[in-house]
């Protein structure tokens, strides 16, 4: 998490030291599969925008049922745990808009995310589980418990994502107001259990 701030304040600044070299500086808060996100953007060249920002997944949770096994006396003994998994996570993100065609808001998006490894965080009790060779099974993977019952894992992914998309639309809009729309896929790697 410190190399996550230590990363967005050395963006942010240079965002600012920018602000005087470049013309001009749009702001924009948008919603998509990433969360909410507010960006900062400025122009390099006449077809390449750089924009830098936020993202925040609200802490939306959901409940589900995993089996757990567990030995008593060499005995398989099997039982069922509600697990709560929540969806929330911030990343951070510097993105290049390249315009092939300057008059034409078609656009190609290269850049990263970063932050926000934890794709879905997962805790769960059963006293069941307080037994030390309990672990909660779900698909392929087991998860082991503490020794108060408890469950606690996640899914995780790389902490630095690749992007690339195409979108519609600039974050410099000749007005004060405009509007963008874009498709583009983040580079996870496997998420790990």
């Amino acid at each position: 998490m410190k190399k996550f701030l230590v990363l967005l304040t050395l963006c942010a600044c240079a965002l600012g030291a920018s602000a005087q070299v470049f013309n001009h500086l749009g702001a924009g808060v948008g919603v998509g599969t990433t969360g909410i996100t507010v960006e900062l953007a400025t122009p390099i060249t006449s077809f390449v925008q750089m924009r830098a920002g936020v993202s925040i997944m609200p802490g939306i949770t959901f409940n589900a049922d995993a089996d757990y096994t567990y030995s008593v006396a060499g005995q398989q003994q099997r039982g069922t745990v509600n697990l709560q998994g929540d969806l929330g996570r911030l990343q951070g993100q510097v993105i290049f808009n390249v315009y092939p065609v300057p008059k034409l808001p078609l656009y190609v998006a290269a850049g990263a995310y970063f932050g926000g490894n934890k794709l879905l965080k997962i805790t769960g009790h059963s006293n069941d589980l307080a037994n030390p060779d309990a672990q909660a099974i779900i698909g392929d993977y087991k998860i082991p418990a503490n020794s108060n019952g408890d469950i606690s894992g996640g899914f995780k992914v790389k902490n630095f994502r690749p992007y690339l998309g195409i979108g519609w639309g600039s974050m410099l809009p000749g007005n004060r107001l405009g509007f963008s729309t874009e498709l583009g896929v983040q580079f996870e790697g496997r998420p790990e259990l």
